[in-house]
This record gives structure tokens, C-alpha cells and sequence, in this order.
């Protein structure tokens, strides 16, 4: 059975268990058939009062548990979090240049920051400082998409981008093993995911 890429709650079939807030790391962590992934979601990045007592802890984390992830982290610059978005920022660098040090996978979130997403990591490409990188809930043009697989980026899409009039066109010439099914924060949409994720997929033309 595949796996779930990216959820928020816990799935028998097994999968990667994002963080929401620092207060997720322990219960996490203690899901012994799902992969953790420790961070804090954009939506809370002005909440971390000290960034450098976070990037210390995150380290911890990852020199405890090697087999873990990174992530939620990302930029949202939507009207409700567009305020908090120079601590979103500071708060992705600092999980990013963790991922890279520990050689993990981070999972990123991002609404309406896409150019701005893609040149951060861009730089860090150029910089040889780039993790590997996850673009969950993807429902950009095969444009950037094409800018994002040039970096190495993978995307999962859950049932709302799976339902989209054009999620045809938006994932039909994504390369198989680049796209994968997610649930998010949906646990009950896990079934419809993977099946909307394989009809979808078994229709396509990989180009």
C-alpha cells in the first residue's frame, strides 16, 4: 500500500507526520510506525519567541531521532498571514539549513510565495547548502513546477488538488516517483486521495 507523504494525524498506512507547533515534537515522536517531521508550521512562526533556542532544538531532534523529517515549514503570504511573514522567513531558513546539515527532507507550505519560495531555494542550490524538498498540497503550473523538479523538489497533492477541473494539466507531465498522495490535515480523505491519486496517475502521460 503506498504510504501517505504528508498528514497531520496518524494513518495505517503509514507515512510522513508533520508538525504543526513545537509542542507536536514529542507525540510525534513517540509514532513508532510513522515517520516524524519536526517544525513549525508558518501559521505559528511568529509564536517561536526565540529562534536560536528553536534551531538548538531542532538539531537535538534530528541527532535523536535520524530516520525523521523536517518540516512544516514554508511561506504563506495569504491576506490573514501575510503579517507574520518576516518571521515565517526567518523561521523556514533556519529549518532548511537544518535539513541540509542532518540530510533530511523538509515538507513546505506555500500560498502566493512561489517566486519568492523558488529563489530561496534557488540560492541555496547555488550555495550547495539545498535540502531535499517536499511541496505539499502542489497547485502551480507545470511552469514552476518544472523550475521546482530542476532543484530536485517533489510535490504531494491530497483530494482537493486532486479534484481541481485542472489537476490534469496541472500533474500529467510531473515525472512518475516526483508526485505523490497526501491527506494533510484531512485524515478521512485518505481513501478518496489514493484513489483520485491513481485513477489520475494511470491516466496520464509522464513526460
Amino acid at each position: 500500500m503506498m504510504k501517505d507523504y504528508h498528514t497531520h494525524h496518524h494513518n495505517p498506512a503509514g507515512g510522513s507526520i508533520c508538525a504543526i507547533t513545537r509542542q507536536d515534537w514529542p507525540r510525534l515522536a513517540s509514532m513508532q510506525d510513522m515517520t516524524p517531521a519536526f517544525g513549525v508550521h508558518p501559521w505559528h512562526a511568529h509564536e517561536v519567541e526565540d529562534p536560536a533556542e528553536f534551531a538548538f532544538e531542532l538539531d537535538d531532534y534530528l541527532y535523536r531521532y535520524p530516520n525523521a523529517e523536517v518540516g512544516e515549514t514554508g511561506l504563506d503570504a495569504s491576506e490573514k498571514h501575510q503579517p507574520t511573514l518576516e518571521a515565517q522567513r526567518l523561521l523556514l531558513h533556519l529549518h532548511l539549513g537544518a535539513a541540509f546539515r542532518h540530510d533530511r527532507l523538509v515538507h513546505l507550505h506555500c500560498v502566493r510565495s512561489h517566486a519568492e519560495l523558488l529563489g530561496i531555494l534557488k540560492e541555496r542550490a547555488r550555495c550547495n547548502t539545498l535540502p531535499r524538498v517536499l511541496l505539499h498540497a502542489w497547485s502551480g503550473s507545470h511552469e514552476l513546477a518544472r523550475e521546482f523538479l530542476a532543484l530536485g523538489a517533489v510535490f504531494s497533492v491530497g483530494v482537493r488538488e486532486l479534484s481541481h477541473s485542472r489537476a490534469q494539466e496541472r500533474y500529467a507531465r510531473i515525472p512518475e516517483g516526483k508526485i505523490f498522495p497526501e491527506s494533510d490535515d484531512k485524515p478521512q480523505d485518505w481513501p478518496r486521495a489514493l484513489a483520485l491519486f491513481r485513477l489520475l496517475r494511470g491516466g496520464f502521460t509522464i513526460q
